[in-house]
């Protein structure tokens, strides 16, 4: 089993005189810079003026130029998406990093596929939390915390564990408890469940359904417009995935577990199609495509998107939302 730590394990003290930046105050950058100034810690904000940086104004944060705030800073959390990151690192990161400092990544992307670098004499950690901003934010007030993957890329100083179990415990983590890992795992697992085609896959039941004679509202209802999904997850969440089939009838029951059994040839032929999306992700196969998509202007990424928005489904979605009270918008 994957060790876990806990706020016993924590230390806020490894983090005295220190000032912590956060990079990047969105979804995820807010949350955790109201969770660890709450938790006595010093914060700053590094951002270009937009939006966020208005928001972190008005949160009372002190906010500087990325590149000033990162020589304002012993602890930098990189919370921009991960294809600007490298350009930010480049650009306002590392030419104002001091021997010692620590980087903080909420995701293992670019240093699992080399895209960036850091200088041998910081320390390079993983905080990765499986929650959502808002979630990170609303769990850390409740007092319940939140799940996070950790791990230590590099070592520079002596304590550069002890240092990041203090930030887990700064954003309310450790109160759940977060789970040593690595910045391969946390990438695998990451793009794996983004790229299995779960989308796709819902939308080919309501079709299915909707060729067998079902209507479009009936068929999307079922399977994620109503929100009973929700309270399903919620129960994978609590009590476990297997477990949680009790709830359901027994009829349910039986079509979950019985009936929906792949035979020995189809499950091994699933396997191999989710273990070709784990080759393609961990040769670098993916990074590279997306790196190149990126640099092309994100040609592919428009076509399929414009395909997946004109789509006929979206338009009965659209609609039923529309019956129910729910006014997406029109882009």
């Amino acid at each position: 089993m994957a060790r876990m730590y806990f706020e016993a394990d924590s230390d806020l003290a490894h983090l005295a005189g220190q000032t912590i930046c956060i990079v990047g105050y969105g979804n995820q950058g807010r949350s955790q810079a109201l969770n660890l100034r709450d938790s006595g810690l010093s914060v700053i904000v590094g951002s270009r003026r937009d939006a966020s940086h208005r928001t972190a104004v008005q949160d009372g944060f002190s906010v500087f130029p990325v590149d000033e705030a990162t020589a304002r800073s012993q602890v930098i959390f990189l919370l921009v998406p991960d294809e600007v990151m490298p350009q930010v690192f480049r650009r306002d990161i590392a030419p104002n990093l001091a021997p010692g400092d620590m980087l903080v990544f909420a995701s293992g992307y670019n240093i699992t596929f080399g895209l960036i670098e850091p200088p041998s004499d910081i320390d390079v950690v993983l905080i990765a939390p499986r929650m959502i901003g808002a979630g990170v934010r609303d769990t850390y007030l409740s007092g319940q915390g939140f799940p996070s993957l950790v791990a230590v890329h590099q070592a520079a100083t002596e304590t550069a564990f002890q240092r990041m179990l203090a930030l887990c415990e700064g954003i309310g983590s450790a109160r759940m408890g977060v789970i040593e890992s690595s910045f391969l795992e946390e990438t695998t697992v990451d793009l794996f469940a983004e790229q299995v085609g779960f989308l796709y896959a819902v939308r080919r039941y309501c079709e299915v359904l909707v060729e067998a004679g079902c209507s479009p509202e009936a068929a999307m209802l079922e399977f994620y417009a109503s929100g009973e999904i929700i309270e399903t997850a919620k129960a994978y969440r609590d009590i476990g995935l297997w477990d949680q089939i009790t709830l359901h009838s027994r009829t349910s029951q039986y079509g979950q577990e019985v009936t929906s059994r792949l035979s020995p040839e189809e499950e091994e032929a699933e396997r191999d199609r989710l273990r070709g999306i784990i080759s393609h992700i961990q040769n670098g196969s993916f990074a590279r495509e997306w790196t190149t998509e990126q640099q092309a202007g994100f040609p592919e990424f428009n076509r399929v998107r414009a395909l997946n928005m004109a789509h006929e489904m979206r338009e009965a979605e659209r609609n039923l939302y529309r019956v129910l009270g729910r006014t997406p918008d029109d882009g």
